[in-house]
């Protein structure tokens, strides 16, 4: 027994789902893609499930998004997951912020807390440390350093030091 043929539009004739799929870099679009190839094929709905290890209403959902919306129905939408605390269009004042606070720190490096702090008071965002070092990687300031320097630290007194002083063996 076959089952029922899907009631594809028109334009499915128009593609060339395998072809696509294997240049889609997004896994679940690409499923998607290969979903379609199998029902151009001339597979049903249970076949193309069976194949997909996925569930008819899954492929039926395909073939729906497909015929009211195109290829681009296809692709995966944005909307997962929760959104970032920091928005997007606040970045680059929140990044600058972060470096002026750093560089008015006479000695050291600013911490979590500090930033945290900056956060409440500059943008009202009440949020844990994850969110902070989170916020910090999306502004691309996330640093590994050496020891921090003291604030009254000579540069030439430590070089001289190394100079004159006997390397242990």
């Amino acid at each position: 027994m076959r089952g029922k043929a899907p009631k594809l539009s028109n334009q499915i004739a128009d593609y060339n789902f395998s072809q696509l799929a294997k240049k889609e870099p997004h896994a679940r679009t690409r499923l998607r893609l290969l979903g379609l190839s199998h029902l151009q094929d001339g597979r049903t709905i249970t076949e193309t499930a069976q194949i997909c290890k996925v569930a008819r209403s899954t492929v039926h959902d395909w073939v729906n998004r497909f015929n009211s919306e195109g290829l681009e129905g296809l692709k995966e939408r944005q909307g997962r997951g929760l959104k970032p605390k920091l928005p997007e269009n606040q970045r680059q004042a929140f990044r600058e912020a972060v470096l002026k606070l750093q560089d008015q720190r006479p000695g050291g490096r600013i911490k979590g807390k500090d930033v945290l702090k900056l956060m409440k008071e500059m943008l009202g965002i009440e949020c844990s440390l994850d969110t902070v070092y989170r916020s910090l990687a999306r502004a691309d300031l996330v640093w590994i350093s050496a020891r921090s320097k003291h604030p009254k630290t000579d540069q030439a007194v430590q070089d001289a030091f190394k100079k004159t002083s006997e390397k242990k063996s």
